[in-house]
């Protein structure tokens, strides 16, 4: 799911579950949570007691009151610009209702800051993710290398199961998702 590859406004992944690692009620699929766990119980070991997911599966709606809410923040951040400019800013940040990953149940963000923030990226628990989440079969999402190919911002705090065997192939490759999609397609 991306800006091109949109989910359609009904769907529901099955088998969510809840997030033990969470700060809130917040779920995943019951596959991503439980390589999570995983990923999570080797966190904590390596001494990152802090680290938790603050956001996963949103619906459809969820995801428009999200995107709308942006749209109204910085329409007054910047009351200069058209709707058209807002919308685009907004769209370097946030998925437009239905291109979003936390839809499908397979995507979540966590870190250990207040709130979402590229500092996540100067932690040492983001160096920790960044080397190992691949084992567990996430990737980072928004790599800050590939913006120019994902269409948004880096987000460190942002992953996305897809499983050992294609997150290793990912890495390997250095390939974003998009690209990836676009290798086995050949």
């Amino acid at each position: 799911i991306n800006k091109s590859n949109t989910i359609d406004e009904s769907y529901t992944p099955e088998r969510l579950v809840k997030v033990k690692d969470a700060r809130k009620d917040i779920e995943l699929s019951k596959t991503a949570e439980m390589a999570l766990e995983a990923m999570f119980i080797e966190l904590r070991a390596a001494g990152f007691g802090d680290v938790s997911v603050t956001s996963g599966y949103r619906s459809y709606s969820y995801q428009e009151s999200l995107f709308n809410s942006y749209i109204s923040r910085d329409k007054a951040r910047y009351p200069d610009w058209t709707d058209e400019q807002v919308k685009n800013h907004v769209l370097t940040y946030s998925a437009f209702p239905g291109t979003s990953e936390h839809q499908t149940g397979l995507g979540c963000d966590m870190h250990n800051l207040g709130a979402a923030d590229v500092a996540f990226a100067k932690k040492e628990a983001y160096k920790w993710l960044e080397e190992n989440c691949w084992k567990f079969g996430f990737i980072i999402r928004f790599p800050e290398d590939k913006v120019d190919v994902t269409g948004y911002s880096f987000e460190p705090w942002h992953y996305r199961f897809v499983g050992r065997y294609h997150a290793n192939a990912m890495r390997q490759r250095g390939m974003c998702l998009e690209e990836y999609v676009e290798y086995l397609k050949k």
